[in-house]
């Protein structure tokens, strides 16, 4: 079975999270808008549970926090795209696209919709921007369909609590297993933060089992 994992929104707490990855070796794609981080100043951005401060990475240090993993779109400034205009939507996707390509040097870009939202006028911009697949918030069970990357929808939520049983379903048909998440959600708080670290190792010593980037497979 292949397991694959993004994270949205290129946020403080994915320093924590990457050198968490890092240790069980576990390959995952990090979700940014580059319109919204500042170049090289971190910027507070809103308050998680009404308790806790959420900060956005500087475009700078992303380079090395982000170094050996995936970097894939969420529009410039995370907009719902379904609500803009044509040139507007163009406007996001192109330039997230072309910046990520200057900065980072990504070539085979995928992307995540804002907030999930999406409809078939965004999807068909996505697809002309060049993106490899976009995806959704919306919740599957059994082996992940490929059939329209422009509509890749993931297993859950990294903090669901069907976690466990939807990742043992795949892994019985031998398929691949989708969870995404925000690391901020797990806030400074230990043992959510060690709850994942067991979940991370677990997979990794799942003999069955192998890390994947999403965009080998498109």
């Amino acid at each position: 079975m292949k397991i694959i994992q993004c994270w949205d929104d290129g946020v403080l707490n994915d320093i924590r999270l990457t050198e968490l990855l890092r240790k069980y070796k576990a390959k995952a794609s990090f979700n940014i808008n580059p319109g919204i981080n500042q170049m090289h100043e971190r910027s507070r951005g809103w308050l998680y549970k009404d308790v806790f401060a959420v900060y956005r990475l500087t475009l700078d240090e992303m380079k090395e926090v982000y170094k050996d993993f995936q970097i894939a779109g969420h529009s410039m400034t995370h907009p719902d795209l379904t609500k803009l205009d044509e040139a507007s939507l163009k406007a996001q996707l192109d330039d997230c696209k072309a910046f990520l390509k200057d900065r980072f040097k990504v070539e085979r870009c995928g992307m995540a919709y804002p907030g999930g939202n999406y409809d078939e006028r965004v999807k068909k911009a996505v697809k002309d921007a060049g993106y490899l697949y976009s995806r959704t918030t919306k919740n599957i069970s059994g082996p992940l369909p490929l059939n329209d990357p422009m509509e890749l929808h993931s297993h859950c939520h990294f903090m669901a609590s069907e976690f466990w049983d939807k990742y043992e379903e795949v892994r019985r048909q031998d398929g691949i297993f989708y969870f995404w998440g925000h690391s901020y959600e797990m806030m400074d708080d230990e043992a959510l933060w060690g709850e994942f670290e067991s979940k991370i190792a677990r997979i990794t010593d799942d003999p069955k089992v192998g890390w994947s980037d999403i965009v080998d497979l498109f």
